[in-house]
């Protein structure tokens, strides 16, 4: 499996304009014919198609990217697959977890952890807003390529807290829009338990316990994401849980007891049973691409 990190940004013969914690691209014409698939992304990304249409396959799902929409993505994200247009362009950010975690110290609620609890998004801007993310990677990209002066770093921190003003506002604008519809309080339940599912900095719980979360009792709890996704909570925990443990291990830089314990399992065994019963092959066996 392949890796986009700054190491792989370095090592490139593409034209990215980075420093050791950011990273910009903006030429997808040298790009557009690669075959590339299982990449791990290890770090933030942040795209805007300025042209043209593209697919991606993401955690086993495909999107379309048009002209004007906005995609983000955090870390440890497995890209399995891409096609493009070929009149396909679009501006890239490449962020590391690092420097993110420094922003979020500058622009508390807007630029943060938070503003990637699902594992991607993606927003669709006007004109306007286009040109305008535009102007910023100008901006950005002059100042990277510019000699070291007092005030460059916090000119580019400065820059990014702007930037992430006019993303908290579009994601906020949109999703108040989404929320015009009704939800019931089942559909709430089951938002908020896929936020939480979905969220990296929180362990995986028991059906019992994510009820709690809720005030409801499990048997509800279960009835909800039964007729609401097809799939009981249990089934929803599992599947997640997988799902991450597969990630870890085609990734390859833990152990597979590192894992286990990551993923709150007692023992490595118990991990591997569970990870067998679920997926049919046992963890080493996945890890070394056997799948029968």
């Amino acid at each position: 499996m392949e890796k986009l990190d700054f190491q792989a940004i370095v090592d490139s013969k593409f034209d990215f304009h980075c420093n050791e914690h950011i990273a910009l691209f903006c030429d997808f014409e040298r790009v557009r014919n690669l075959t590339v698939s299982d990449i791990l992304v290890e770090g933030f990304l942040f795209a805007v198609v300025t042209h043209g249409q593209a697919q991606i396959s993401l955690e086993d799902k495909t999107y379309q990217l048009k002209e004007g929409d906005i995609f983000t993505c955090k870390p440890r994200n497995i890209f399995e697959r891409s096609m493009m247009s070929m009149d396909f362009n679009a501006l890239l950010l490449f962020l590391s977890p690092e420097y993110v975690m420094q922003l979020s110290q500058m622009v508390r609620r807007e630029w943060n952890y938070s503003m990637f609890s699902s594992s991607h998004r993606i927003l669709h801007a006007d004109e306007m807003e286009v040109n305008r993310y535009r102007l910023y990677f100008d901006l950005l990209q002059n100042h990277l390529d510019s000699p070291e002066a007092p005030h460059k770093e916090l000119s580019l921190r400065l820059l990014f807290a702007s930037m992430a003003y006019d993303l908290y506002d579009l994601k906020k604008y949109q999703e108040e829009e989404s929320l015009c519809q009704t939800y019931s309080s089942a559909e709430n339940i089951l938002r908020q338990f896929m936020q939480h599912l979905h969220d990296p900095s929180q362990p995986y719980l028991n059906v019992s316990e994510y009820a709690n979360l809720f005030h409801i009792t499990p048997k509800y709890f279960s009835s909800v994401c039964k007729r609401l996704t097809g799939k009981t909570a249990s089934q929803l925990i599992s599947d997640e849980i997988v799902h991450s443990a597969q990630i870890s291990l085609r990734d390859g830089s833990k152990t597979i007891k590192q894992i286990a314990a990551m993923m709150g399992f007692k023992n490595q065994s118990h991990f591997g049973r569970f990870f067998c019963q679920k997926t049919g092959i046992s963890p080493q066996k996945y890890r070394e691409g056997k799948t029968h």
